[in-house]
């Protein structure tokens, strides 16, 4: 049986391609538990349509008390000029510019290929030289769009120093089983989120 709604609003950051029965299970889980889910493939996320859907979206994540965001192999639509950022990607950095819980998710394909490329090397005329990943493309591939490494690394901070790291957590998944079971442990109670939402608060 469902439970009590908690008016906790959360907001689920994920591209969508090969992905939607993983999405339904994510929402029902949610759903169930009395959270307001805000994601865009069940249509839950308030619109205006005067508003492009980028705007839309990262309104959402301005609007929500907490924020889970999925890291795929595929990067997502909404890039709107060479070089720019996909609509996931934007809502994971307004998300990152927020002081709320967040919770973030990486498929085991994105943190085997960060694995892997960083130890690849170029050997040329004798000499041995570090992969620059900036200068790799796998975008239309169909397997591994590189930049899904770049916002793994966002959400790692990769670029800060171990010791200074905080709310740098990713947590790697195989399948629905795994998402499920982090899932759950980390809202099956409302209460506990609750004080994490207003521990944001009053975070000096």
């Amino acid at each position: 049986m469902p439970a009590k709604r908690n008016h906790i609003r959360v907001f689920v950051a994920s591209t969508v391609y090969n992905f939607q029965y993983q999405l339904d299970q994510i929402y029902q889980l949610l759903d169930n538990y009395g959270y307001d889910v805000f994601m865009s493939h069940k249509g839950t996320i308030a619109l205006d349509s005067k508003k492009s859907n980028l705007e839309n979206c990262t309104n959402g994540v301005q609007e929500c008390d907490v924020f889970i965001g999925f890291i795929r192999p595929d990067y997502g639509s909404g890039v709107l000029t060479e070089g720019g950022l996909s609509i996931t990607h934007q809502e994971f950095q307004t998300a990152m510019s927020r002081d709320i819980p967040r919770f973030v998710l990486a498929d085991s394909k994105v943190v085997f290929s960060r694995q892997l490329l960083r130890q690849t090397s170029i050997i040329e005329a004798g000499k041995t030289e570090r992969l620059d990943l900036s200068k790799v493309s796998f975008k239309k591939d169909g397997v591994m769009d590189i930049r899904c490494i770049g916002l793994y690394d966002e959400a790692i901070q990769s670029e800060t120093p171990l010791a200074s790291r905080i709310g740098n957590w990713v947590q790697e998944y195989v399948d629905i089983n795994d998402i499920k079971l982090h899932l759950d442990s980390q809202f099956k109670y409302p209460e506990r989120i609750k004080k994490l939402i207003n521990d944001s608060k009053t975070k000096v």
